[in-house]
């Protein structure tokens, strides 16, 4: 596309260009200004302002070449503009040179000699974007790109998000756990032979504590209440359609396993699962410890549609919070972000009392963490 790109038609046009496209590409397309205004000095600045994640000014000379001055960019012309740049209050952190001329190997180099002295002495970087330069950023700044091709304001803005319900970040889940502990004690001395016999005969524990214990027949008449269900709200925020488009979920390690919807339905018929697969959209990779959403055939996402995504773990028994990186993978766009789960476990404790002939035989207390099993209700 760069090849096709006409560039402006008068040095105003270029200045306005690269206020914009560097408005864009620092992030900050309502704090980036043009310095001053015409024939008022501006120490050798035409635009300038503080990039996101930056702390200290950035600045721009904008030298509108070629097309209509059929003139290059010369190295007085530089020496000159950098000499001016220095006068800028506050200092500046990086000088960039914008030109519409085109790639000069020579200039290029003259740069990197000038860049090189300034930061040797504790002065600003100096960059230079010719308009091939230029011409890769518009390509990968698609705002800008429509701005200046269609010669309108209508902003073309692609975004996305995700986050749980309520827009929230963060989430909090209580999985369920089962405390094993095991406990000695020093067997009691017993007067009644007959008692003492019978205690014989009874297997040394038990004490269980809020616990239901499984269904000793059939695994399908038990849940596993260490899995927690979390729903994804994916959100194309922008007023562009998102098209060819799939969200990965990365799950920290302090997940024990993951899986998607589809395949805790273990006592569907067949047929239904079949089906079931057939229209799939949720894939789970448990070693990889990331789950894929993926629309069929790459569907698209209109503008301000939300779609609900639903996913299944485990935590680790000890963890306290879950990192979640998402990332969009689409055509034309990609973004990705972090959510956060909060882990408050709920153990159910059983405990087992044995018995030992003495203090010397008794053990140090022993605790044990699995998955919760009950009985469907």
């Amino acid at each position: 596309m760069k090849k096709t790109i006409r560039k402006p038609e008068n040095w105003q046009d270029f200045e306005s260009l690269c206020k914009k496209l560097w408005g864009e590409v620092w992030d900050i397309p309502m704090k980036i200004k043009k310095n001053g205004r015409q024939g008022q000095p501006q120490a050798g600045v035409d635009v300038y302002g503080i990039p996101k994640g930056e702390t200290n000014y950035w600045g721009i000379q904008c030298k509108g070449k070629d097309d209509y001055s059929n003139a290059q960019l010369s190295k007085k012309e530089i020496d000159t503009e950098i000499d001016n740049a220095k006068t800028f209050i506050p200092q500046l952190e990086v000088f960039i040179f914008a030109t519409s001329m085109n790639k000069n190997s020579k200039i290029e180099e003259y740069i990197r000699i000038k860049d090189v002295e300034s930061r040797e002495k504790g002065g600003f970087e100096i960059l230079l974007y010719c308009w091939e330069d230029i011409s890769d950023l518009l390509e990968e700044n698609p705002d800008t790109l429509n701005f200046y091709l269609t010669g309108n304001n209508i902003k073309n803005k692609f975004d996305f998000d995700v986050y749980f319900d309520g827009l929230k970040r963060e989430l909090e889940i209580t999985p369920k756990f089962l405390k094993k502990s095991t406990k000695y004690k020093v067997k009691q001395k017993i007067e009644d032979d007959l008692t003492h016999q019978l205690n014989k005969l009874i297997a040394p524990t038990i004490s269980l504590k809020n616990y239901a214990l499984p269904s000793p027949f059939f695994g399908s008449n038990r849940i596993n209440r260490s899995w927690c269900k979390i729903e994804f709200i994916i959100h194309n925020s922008g007023n562009v359609v998102i098209e060819d488009w799939r969200v990965r979920f990365w799950f920290d390690n302090n997940v024990s396993k993951i899986d998607d919807k589809y395949e805790t339905n273990y006592f569907l018929s067949t047929q239904v699962m079949l089906e079931i697969q057939r229209n799939r959209t949720t894939f789970a990779y448990p070693e990889d410890k990331l789950i894929v959403y993926s629309p069929r055939n790459n569907g698209s996402l209109i503008q301000k549609d939300k779609i609900y995504v639903e996913a299944y773990l485990i935590p680790h028994f000890e963890a306290k919070a879950i990192n979640i990186k998402w990332e969009l993978l689409a055509r034309d766009f990609s973004k990705e972000g972090n959510l956060t789960l909060s882990v408050n476990q709920d153990f159910v404790e059983r405990i087992t009392l044995i018995e030992v002939e003495s203090e010397e035989e008794k053990l140090e207390d022993e605790v044990e963490y699995e998955e919760l099993f009950e009985n469907k209700v």
